[in-house]
């Protein structure tokens, strides 16, 4: 049976800021797939903004030309220790669905969770590589399951992971993922559930960058050839 893939981002800045530090680009594979590029820079504003497109660049670069996932992030690690000598750090995460190897592949050096929903059940994955920038020998996390009817990839920065932490109810990010990821709802309304659940246990006032990215895989009776991408930016006036 054939497979649709579906891929969706929500995020929002810090409350009080106008840029938000998390950058996502996305990707065609020269090989057949795409890619979702995630980035959260140190800090929160215009610089941390300036950090995640640079870093997201790099990354960006490398998959066009064919470069393995995790070449990529280990190349833009020591981009960014050579630029910032090892001041500053970033997340960075490639979601990846390769049709070459029919897989689905996340890349990451991030330091938070993400969610992975398999045969029904969801679950926070939670190894990950460490935050690049710092350290010199620092490898990302290389994880890769097969092209499956069902499956369900998550990531969040850690604006998400932290929301509510502050006002002392810190959200259950399984707890929230799974309302809207049991409901057989689309990638877009996972996405914007997760961030509304973060958004409102920070009382509408998002203490930090939130960005989240969800892929789902859904089987269909048919594909068309059409292809789609959807953006919604609020300007400020």
């Amino acid at each position: 049976m054939p497979i649709l893939f579906e891929l969706a981002v929500a995020k929002t800045h810090k409350f009080g800021t106008h840029d938000s530090g998390d950058t996502v680009e996305l990707v065609e594979r020269p090989g057949g797939g795409f890619s979702a590029v995630v980035v959260d820079g140190q800090g929160s504003g215009a610089a941390a903004k300036r950090l995640s497109l640079q870093v997201a660049g790099a990354v960006v670069r490398l998959l066009n030309e064919g470069v393995r996932d995790g070449a990529a992030a280990r190349a833009a690690h020591d981009f960014l220790v050579t630029m910032r000598g090892g001041r500053v750090s970033a997340a960075l995460d490639i979601l990846s669905v390769d049709l070459t190897s029919r897989s689905v592949v996340v890349t990451r050096n991030s330091g938070v969770p993400m969610l992975l929903g398999r045969e029904g059940d969801l679950v926070a994955v939670a190894e990950s590589g460490e935050r690049i920038g710092i350290y010199r020998h620092t490898r990302p996390l290389v994880l890769e399951y097969p092209v499956e009817p069902g499956l369900t990839a998550i990531l969040v920065t850690d604006g998400v992971i932290g929301a509510g932490t502050r006002r002392g109810r810190p959200l259950d990010l399984v707890a929230a993922a799974d309302v809207v990821v049991s409901t057989d709802r689309s990638a877009q309304e996972i996405a914007d559930g997760l961030l509304d659940a973060a958004l409102a246990a920070d009382d509408g006032h998002p203490g930090d960058d939130m960005t989240v990215v969800a892929l789902r895989l859904r089987a269909v009776e048919q594909t068309g050839a059409i292809r789609r991408v959807v953006m919604t930016v609020p300007l400020d006036p």
